[in-house]
């Protein structure tokens, strides 16, 4: 028989004993009364169990919204980089117009050169101008072209703040068809793409870039390259 050790049981005993010792005059106000105070007792001499309790539940809600977060992610079918015998997944929430994003993109490459079982979610998530979100979705569109990658690290080695004329100049450059760019950019796939990924964001609190999910732990803000070893190694020990 399946065991509940959770201390909110005692409180559920505490209220069946009472409503059992009460049940035959349980409109009797009185009667209610004795209930509302051995349960305020309780809770008064039982501090530690009610907050460990209520910690359990905080702790539950946080690894569903995650859960969920991770779901959306995958449903976005954001661009990806698959290695064969990976044992961990890096996503990577960014924006085109974030110096952060981009002083550590060349990081992120290094490791996934470097390490052979690491697979790489590329999150695109606009949010610092409306320039951010033509980029992404054009970056997005340059899938049905086979040049995502040359063109999303063509644009994060771009010098200041990225406009809508740097953009179709350096999809230009690497070879993108830009009347077929825009035409793909307006695809409801790529717009559900963001709005899965804003979602997935709003779950997990993160309201900067960049941001990254490691294994299954948060890491927001820039990160290092000693820091994302470090980072794998205490997923892939736990």
């Amino acid at each position: 028989m399946k065991k509940y050790n959770s201390p909110l049981k005692h409180i559920f005993i505490f209220i069946c004993f009472s409503f059992f010792t009460s049940s035959f005059a349980y409109s009797d106000k009185i009667e209610i009364n004795k209930i509302e105070k051995i349960i305020e007792n309780y809770i008064k001499n039982n501090p530690d169990l009610i907050k460990k309790s209520l910690d359990n539940m905080q702790l539950t809600l946080q690894k569903k919204k995650f859960g969920d977060a991770l779901q959306l992610l995958k449903n976005a079918d954001n661009p990806t980089l698959l290695q064969n015998n990976a044992d961990i997944t890096i996503y990577e929430f960014f924006d085109y117009n974030c110096g952060y994003c981009k002083s550590v993109a060349p990081i992120i490459m290094k490791a996934i050169n470097r390490d052979k079982k690491v697979n790489f979610v590329f999150v695109e998530f606009p949010i610092l101008s409306q320039d951010s979100y033509t980029a992404s979705l054009a970056s997005l569109a340059a899938r049905k072209q086979n040049l995502y990658n040359k063109f999303h690290i063509s644009l994060m080695k771009v010098k200041g703040r990225i406009d809508e004329q740097k953009i179709f100049k350096i999809a230009k450059k690497i070879g993108l068809d830009i009347d077929k760019l825009k035409l793909d950019m307006d695809e409801p796939k790529i717009q559900l793409t963001l709005k899965n990924n804003r979602e997935a964001a709003k779950l997990l609190k993160l309201n900067g870039t960049p941001a990254f999910i490691i294994g299954n732990t948060i890491y927001p803000g820039a990160i290092t390259d000693e820091k994302l070893q470090k980072a794998i190694e205490t997923y892939r020990k736990s």
